[in-house]
């Protein structure tokens, strides 16, 4: 009922802002037209007082009545033309027209484009609503707005961090992961989230920040795997090949046994120490493919999304430095598109297409690829 009251008003409203103009414009014109008939009409008499008292002579009286009368003949017949257009007829019937016809194509706009079945959803009772009633948005920023007024609410940090990182939004999710760290203290795992997520919020890139929270991670667990990979990528990054090297050595005879999840750092390996990634060993994959990821059972799920993710991440910043390698471009986008980064994918092509655009055959192989994985058509 509210509804139609507001919309009533409104109608009112807008009628009135037409309709004001409408007689206003009439009823102007003319009384501009009486005045102007009025004011020769005055000029008539004050001649005729002038030559009463000799001011003026006969014959230039005569000649300015003429003139005078001239003018107020026009005058006059403008005022009559002006009358005639102003009827009261067309005005009314224009503002009757307007009056009825606006208010319905209004509500005829509203019952084609609107719902005026659908009952109201405001913000305060979408965000009281059961959990399984509310979308994913509707949900964080009820958190959002929770952890606003608590800040040190260990539980709500660790239910938006995850959502964060799932939706790409690395700088609040590491935001997440920091107030996470500073309520429950250090762990191996959330050092580990917060590097990770600075490093996915740079591209690929490890920061002063990252590097630190992998090293805090070290210290909380000497073994744990995410923490070495990634501090043997920052040493690639910092031009320490061989600390590096001596890093993914370690990690790579420490794995279990068939553990193919070591193909992408026996790779690594061998860009690091100058060898084709072909010869470093037989079965090394030409990049991170699903069923490597589904392969690597000697880790947690998050540990081996990880882990592939950093391979990536290292062939990315590789590419940025020899930008040519076709094939390199090609398994960049397939690594994406298996770890579900289909933006990055693309991101990624239009790169290769800019740095290949002078070796047509070169550019052909990663948009193949491209086809191959369904990114593009």
């Amino acid at each position: 009922m509210t509804l139609w009251i507001v919309m009533a008003v409104l109608a009112a409203a807008v009628s009135l802002t037409v309709l004001v103009p409408l007689f206003r414009s009439g009823r102007g014109a003319l009384a501009m037209a009486d005045q102007e008939v009025s004011v020769y009409r005055d000029q008539l008499g004050e001649l005729d007082r002038d030559l009463e008292r000799g001011v003026i002579a006969p014959a230039e009286a005569e000649a300015a009545r003429t003139e005078i009368a001239r003018r107020l003949i026009r005058a006059d017949g403008a005022r009559q033309t002006v009358r005639s257009s102003q009827s009261e007829t067309p005005r009314r019937v224009a503002a009757a027209t307007a009056v009825v016809a606006m208010p319905l194509l209004a509500l005829g706009l509203y019952v084609s484009l609107g719902n005026p079945g659908l009952p109201d959803a405001p913000l305060a009772a979408r965000l009281a609503a059961p959990p399984e009633q509310q979308d994913i948005a509707v949900l964080v920023a009820k958190v959002e707005r929770h952890l606003a007024a608590n800040p040190d609410d260990l539980q709500g940090w660790r239910v938006l961090a995850p959502i964060y990182v799932r939706s790409g939004n690395f700088d609040a999710a590491a935001e997440a992961f920091r107030n996470i760290v500073r309520i429950a203290g250090s762990s191996a795992t959330t050092e580990g989230d917060l590097g990770e997520a600075i490093l996915r919020g740079s591209g690929g890139a490890i920061t002063a920040e990252a590097q630190a929270a992998f090293e805090r991670a070290l210290k909380d667990d000497p073994k744990d795997v995410r923490a070495r990979f990634y501090l043997a990528l920052a040493d690639a990054q910092a031009g320490r090949p061989e600390e590096a090297a001596t890093a993914l050595r370690a990690l790579i005879a420490e794995a279990p046994p068939g553990a193919t999840w070591t193909n992408g750092m026996r790779e690594m390996l061998a860009e690091i120490e100058g060898a084709g990634p072909d010869t470093a060993v037989a079965s090394t994959q030409p990049g991170p493919t699903a069923a490597d990821i589904e392969a690597a059972g000697g880790m947690s799920s998050g540990d081996r999304t990880t882990m592939i993710e950093g391979m990536v991440a290292q062939l990315a910043a590789r590419l940025q430095s020899e930008p040519e390698d076709a094939e390199g471009w090609a398994r960049l986008v397939r690594s994406y598109m298996v770890l579900g980064r289909p933006d990055d994918a693309r991101a990624a092509l239009d790169e290769a297409r800019s740095a290949l655009a002078g070796a047509a055959d070169k550019l052909a192989l990663v948009e193949n690829e491209a086809r191959a994985t369904g990114l593009i058509q």
